[in-house]
């Protein structure tokens, strides 16, 4: 049995689907007093309890001047590292005697459509692209992030920013967000291959550029734009997975270059060996040949 009448056959099997959270998502700029109320004191509470810092560490940071200083908390409450990372790092900053004022909490939404976006917009510019975001700044001025988790615990990756000797998570979106600012990824003229060379030592998992592209592509046309160049990237950097021309199709449909399109999700089906991956993909391809044949891209 070929790959495509495969996975046609697994679409015919049932599929068991999770209940979906109906806790409320808090979302826009909020504040700490907000995560001491239900539903969401369930998991601040306790997480705030039961962390404890190391105490050599928060002496060295008592002793710091925090003065000009703030951070700014990016976060989902619906997301497990946000739950589990965000209580920790605030226990840390208050152990550290850190001003609970010069603290700024923005929650994005969950939402396909403004995905990882908060309502009034906070997150533009600042390279969002995984939450939980600590950002310290000094002055109004970004000194350095912590990006999902941090890279030893809070305490010792704030100590490090601190004393300039710490480098940020996913090293690969420091590149992507220069080359964004730059204009570079919405430059029809680059080399994929090339950009891709660049940050290969960087990148982790075929996730890391899938996920930055993603966020990217909800943020607007320009976005979706730069979106289709990070997917097209990622694809040289994982030549063998199925995701990057995956999201590349979804990419490319949303812009309505169907004929491209259908190429790309077809690579996808080509490459994908997951039984769990067959339904949506062949959604997918036929939604783009519905669409291309409808605006005559494609011969009948």
């Amino acid at each position: 049995m070929n790959i495509r009448m495969y996975l046609i056959a697994a679409c015919l099997l049932p599929v068991l689907l999770p209940a979906q959270n109906q806790e409320p998502q808090l979302v826009g700029k909020c504040s700490l007093d907000d995560f001491q109320k239900e539903p969401y004191s369930e998991w601040y509470t306790k997480n705030y309890a039961d962390y404890e810092p190391n105490p050599e560490i928060i002496n060295q940071l008592k002793n710091f001047n925090w003065k000009d200083y703030s951070v700014t908390v990016f976060l989902g409450t619906w997301c497990g590292d946000s739950r589990r990372e965000v209580p920790r790092f605030v226990k840390a900053l208050d152990d550290a005697g850190f001003p609970q004022q010069a603290i700024t909490v923005i929650a994005v939404s969950a939402e396909d459509s403004v995905y990882k976006q908060s309502p009034t917009h906070e997150e533009r510019g600042r390279h969002i692209y995984r939450v939980p975001t600590f950002i310290i700044s000094k002055k109004d001025r970004e000194v350095n992030r912590i990006v999902e988790i941090p890279a030893v615990s809070p305490e010792r990756d704030l100590l490090a920013i601190l004393n300039d000797t710490y480098t940020p998570g996913y090293e690969s979106y420091l590149h992507l967000s220069q080359w964004l600012d730059e204009g570079i990824l919405n430059d029809n003229n680059i080399s994929h291959r090339g950009l891709a060379r660049r940050i290969k030592h960087l990148t982790q998992s075929v996730g890391e550029l899938n996920n930055y592209g993603y966020v990217l592509s909800k943020s607007g046309s320009k976005g979706l734009e730069a979106a289709i160049n990070v997917f097209k990237i990622n694809a040289y950097l994982y030549p063998e997975a199925w995701q990057p021309p995956r999201y590349l199709a979804e990419a490319l449909y949303d812009t309505g270059n169907y004929a491209q399109a259908l190429n790309a999700i077809q690579k996808a089906i080509e490459l994908n060996r997951d039984m769990k991956n067959a339904k949506s993909l062949l959604e997918l391809e036929n939604k783009i040949k519905s669409y291309a044949y409808a605006g005559n891209c494609l011969p009948l």
